[in-house]
């Protein structure tokens, strides 16, 4: 009679203690990072009141009551929430935050962080959070347990000036654009006798003499060398002069231009190709006896450049900017162009400033090169900051086409440059290998740091400590850091929480049978001592 009655309070105890486990789960379940529990039952010993004999196989026995086992956390994953804040971190997959308290290392699920005035990334209990922090050169110290480290973000930290070293050039010329020479040319031909004149006709014997020229009589020239300078001369007449002797005194009086006879015209070319201010004009002198009706000249080629530039902003080693402007100029030979460089303040190009490009017939660069054997742009900043030496890169590499030649439009661009201005910090971003990136005001992006994770064998042996931390113990085994590459399959997510894995239907669900066993063992009770009373009422 009295088994039945410890048996029925074991039953109460141990449902009791079930629903306190079922109460903490309720009550957590929007506890971030929070794991649900779970107790397990087992029958307690059982009393043998009667061994195996030759009449009776099995043995007689009659059990204890039940007792508690076990109560373990459920380490499922929970569902995730995005909350848009930065610092808010989130597992996907296995594995716990590492904290530093102290004199240990404790573990979380809990993924509230945030940086705290020193700017260390600091749980709500101003637990620092565990990683390894990364060199200039986005290369990590180790990754090892050893080298784990608050992860500390100076925010006023600066990406350092940077001088341009390369730089990279891409693009097309346009193989349709041409260089060409002024060309002006009288509007009608010279004529003697009807035929076209040529440079040894006497100018009194041409068909456009209206009265003939005698000594003293002038042609006045006029016009504009290709610079753009004003021309003005005067041809004087003497007896017997020819038509040389007039394209002699053109000549004389134009700077870059040069005057000849073409098919019974006079014909004005400029010495050098490009864009060209040149005009001419003939008169007869105010004074003159003789007259000679001369036709007005027709620019016939105008003088164009071939031409298409970039430009490009170059840093010195104080983080300075310059402006670089990159000129290429199609040349009279097939595929060939020369380049120029200049810039627009101060600075002084001490030499690489200018040199050539050929292309072939398919449009494939063939050569870029220096002038006078120069193998980089060098330039002076004048503000007394280091000499810039700036190698010109024009061939295709890796995103980039290089320079082309096709009879398209000209797309010349420089594509990139290596240099950069002074940065200051002013954004950050967590990627889902939890590498801690920095965006600088120059540009340049930094690694950072990289959050640690750690693994243990048995997560079901961890130690609660509350506020959502675990510690490692016997049971749990050792904790294992992890350092998450391509290869891992677990992450980290930033801007998202992990929110707590209770399941309030199963839970409820559980209410209802915990409540049903505790109603049972009290019937138990009751009914054991009712029994109980009833034997006591024999004696009387």
């Amino acid at each position: 009679m009295l088994r039945s009655l410890l048996s029925g309070v074991s039953g109460l105890r141990n449902h009791q203690m079930r629903m306190d486990v079922i109460g903490n789960n309720i009550a957590n379940i929007n506890t971030i990072g929070f794991k649900s529990g779970r107790l397990n039952f087992s029958e307690a010993l059982s009393q043998t009141i009667g061994l195996t004999s030759a009449t009776s196989v099995n043995p007689m026995q009659i059990g204890l009551g039940m007792q508690t086992t076990s109560i373990e956390n459920l380490f499922n994953q929970g569902s995730l929430e995005q909350t848009g804040v930065l610092t808010d971190l989130a597992i996907q997959g296995d594995g716990f935050f590492v904290l530093n308290a102290g004199e240990m290392r404790v573990l979380t699920r809990a993924g509230q962080f945030f940086f705290d005035t020193d700017g260390k990334l600091v749980n709500h209990s101003g637990l620092a959070v565990q990683g390894w922090m990364l060199n200039q050169s986005n290369q990590s110290i180790g990754f090892g347990t050893g080298n784990l480290s608050d992860i500390t973000i100076d925010m006023d930290m600066v990406s350092e000036a940077k001088e341009t070293q390369n730089i990279w050039l891409s693009g097309n010329l346009n193989a349709g654009l041409k260089t060409t020479s002024e060309v002006w040319t009288l509007g009608s031909a010279l004529t003697i006798g009807g035929a076209n004149a040529d440079a040894s006709t006497a100018l009194n014997a041409l068909d456009q003499i209206n009265t003939p020229l005698v000594a003293g009589d002038t042609i006045e020239i006029t016009g504009t060398n290709p610079d753009g300078t004003a021309v003005s001369a005067t041809y004087t007449y003497s007896a017997g002069d020819t038509i040389q002797d007039l394209l002699d005194a053109i000549n004389s009086a134009f700077n870059g231009a040069t005057a000849a006879m073409v098919d019974g015209k006079i014909v004005l070319t400029d010495t050098e190709a490009g864009d060209s201010s040149t005009s001419i004009r003939l008169t007869n002198g105010a004074a003159n006896t003789g007259r000679i009706d001369l036709a007005n000249f027709v620019n016939t080629v105008a003088g164009e450049t071939g031409r298409a530039k970039t430009s490009v902003v170059i840093y010195d080693s104080l983080g300075v900017s310059h402006n670089v402007i990159l000129e290429f100029t199609k040349t009279a030979n097939t595929n060939e162009w020369t380049w120029v460089a200049k810039t627009t303040g101060d600075e002084e190009i001490l030499s690489g400033g200018s040199g050539r490009v050929t292309f072939n017939e398919a449009g494939k660069l063939t050569s870029f090169t220096f002038d006078n054997g120069d193998t980089q742009l060098q330039i002076d900043p004048k503000n007394g900051s280091e000499i810039l030496s700036i190698d010109l890169h024009t061939e295709s590499g890796e995103g980039r086409m290089g320079l082309t030649q096709f009879e398209s439009l000209s797309t010349i661009s420089v594509k990139e440059q290596d240099g950069r201005a002074v940065g200051r910090l002013v954004s950050l971003t967590i990627d889902n290998k939890g590498v801690i990136n920095g965006t600088f005001s120059n540009g340049e992006n930094m690694s950072l740091a990289k959050i640690a994770l750690a693994q243990v064998p048995n997560k079901g042996g961890l130690i609660q400590l509350g506020k959502g931390l675990y510690q490692a113990g016997m049971a749990s085994g050792s904790m294992q850091i992890e350092e998450l590459d391509e290869k891992s399959i677990n992450s980290i997510i930033s801007g998202t929480l992990e929110m707590s894995n209770v399941d309030v239907s199963k839970e409820f669900t559980e209410m209802i049978t915990t409540q049903r066993g505790f109603e049972a063992s009290a019937k138990v009770i009751t009914t054991a001592d009712q029994m109980l009373d009833e034997l006591i009422r024999l004696k009387r």
